[in-house]
């Protein structure tokens, strides 16, 4: 009988899972609140940010002649964190008036007269009629200029940049084609899906992971575009899957999780791929670990499954020693890494701001890691608005965002956008999994793979 505690976790992990390439749909669920702001400091005379002052040239650099509202789409993950604090997120609200006050204090807001306004917008992440409620929010509501958008947002992301032009900076990778429906207008802190698999075939390659294998793979039908990225991949290095399994998962497991071991036992399956939620992997584990089936495993980031506190819920006898592909900075904690510059700003900004400790250990915290995501999205954003000229326009924003190159983060590598490619880091290195301290210890330095 498959143990109810991993059934159950398997649920709640579902709250650092996306779907694999898309959102994932929940009946009857009401439409999101309304979003609060965070508002700039303005003048008695400064007009509202929907109705801009004229340019005034002779005007002091410090005062506002502008004011930029800018979404922030982030989950809603309370329901979850009442059950169990390890799935809090804590508060991206804070999180983000954090670095919005540190950018006034340094002197980096107002630039060029150009100041900010935040307003925020949460959804539940199994809920795609409360993301698209979201996006309409952001842009029939607040006329916001851009958005910046946590994990799992993607139809939102897609909905604000196909519907209506509004540039997003989403934390999620989508299907590659994605990109070009919602061309010029959306761009990803991780890489597209396709590249996921790419990258992770030549990373298994080159270990001569995949040598003599019959593979099998598991994967979820919203995520189509990556597999057959990874079938080619594969065939390119002369390795053919035994035995294809897909789901229909809506992000809290499938019906196909109670047969494909079964399938894979009978397909003689010696190395699995796994593409689908979190819930889906805990199922899929728990039936494994009961039939005594355990073929190698490689993991990679792949719909949030990566995380110290998802891979905790999973049975132990199974992965203690498993090898992945990160392309964050995962496991850096545990392996003594001092934190990059970024990491260290984005805590000492918080703790100043909020007047509470930011929990740097290991295994890392959904708090934190969530606090580093806000600060690395708001980077971003700044960069973008640094370049966008002296009066931006969202085109003139996109075209700052084309020209970002190498740009480090706090949480993940360093992220390079072109015209030609919106979808971010590609560098990767291995990490491992360590069931005596319950998570994940990065390995050496990032890597390019070509």
């Amino acid at each position: 009988m498959r143990p109810k505690f991993w059934i159950a976790v398997g649920v709640l992990t579902a709250v650092l899972a996306a779907s694999c390439s898309g959102s994932d749909d929940a009946d009857g669920a009401d439409p999101p609140a309304a979003p609060t702001s965070t508002e700039a400091p303005t003048t008695p005379d400064e007009p509202a940010a929907d109705e801009p002052a004229a340019d005034e040239p002779d005007a002091p650099v410090d005062e506002v002649r502008r004011v930029l509202r800018i979404g922030y789409a982030y989950p809603d993950v309370s329901a979850f964190a009442i059950l169990s604090d390890k799935f809090s997120i804590g508060d991206p609200e804070i999180q983000a008036a954090s670095v919005l006050q540190a950018w006034r204090r340094d002197g980096v807001l107002p630039i060029d007269g150009i100041d900010i306004e935040l307003v925020f917008g949460n959804y539940n992440i199994l809920d795609s009629e409360e993301k698209l409620g979201v996006c309409t929010q952001f842009a029939e509501d607040d006329d916001v200029f851009a958005v910046i958008a946590g994990r799992n947002f993607e139809v939102g992301s897609e909905c604000l940049a196909a519907r209506y032009g509004i540039p997003v900076i989403d934390a999620s990778g989508l299907p590659r084609s994605t990109y070009d429906r919602t061309a010029p207008w959306l761009f990803t802190v991780r890489a597209d899906e396709s590249r996921v698999m790419e990258l992770f075939v030549a990373w298994a390659d080159r270990m001569g992971a995949l040598d003599g294998k019959r593979i099998g793979v598991f994967w979820d039908t919203r995520s189509e575009e990556a597999v057959d990225t990874l079938k080619a991949e594969l065939a390119e290095t002369g390795q053919e899957i035994a035995s294809d399994l897909p789901s229909d998962g809506e992000g809290i497991g499938s019906p196909q999780d109670a047969i494909v071991v079964q399938r894979f036992m009978a397909d003689d399956v010696d190395f699995a791929i796994l593409l689908v939620s979190t819930s889906s992997v805990t199922n899929y584990l728990a039936s494994a670990h009961d039939q005594g089936f355990t073929p190698d495993l490689l993991w990679f980031e792949w719909a949030n499954t990566l995380t110290d506190v998802s891979t905790q819920a999973y049975p132990q006898e199974l992965i203690d020693g498993v090898q992945a592909m990160a392309m964050g900075r995962l496991g850096e904690i545990a392996a003594g890494f001092d934190l990059s510059p970024e990491a260290v700003t984005c805590v000492d900004d918080y703790e100043a701001f909020a007047g509470e400790d930011v929990a740097l250990v290991s295994p890392e915290s959904g708090e934190t890691v969530q606090t580093l995501f806000t600060c690395d999205l708001m980077s971003l954003l700044l960069e973008g608005l640094k370049g966008a000229g002296e009066d931006p326009t969202r085109e003139s924003f996109v075209a700052a965002l084309e020209t970002v190159t190498d740009f480090p983060l706090a949480t993940w590598g360093n992220l390079t956008w072109t015209p030609d490619d919106h979808a971010g880091v590609d560098q990767v290195r291995t990490v491992v999994w360590s069931t005596a301290c319950g998570c994940w210890t990065a390995q050496g330095e990032f890597e390019n793979l070509g």
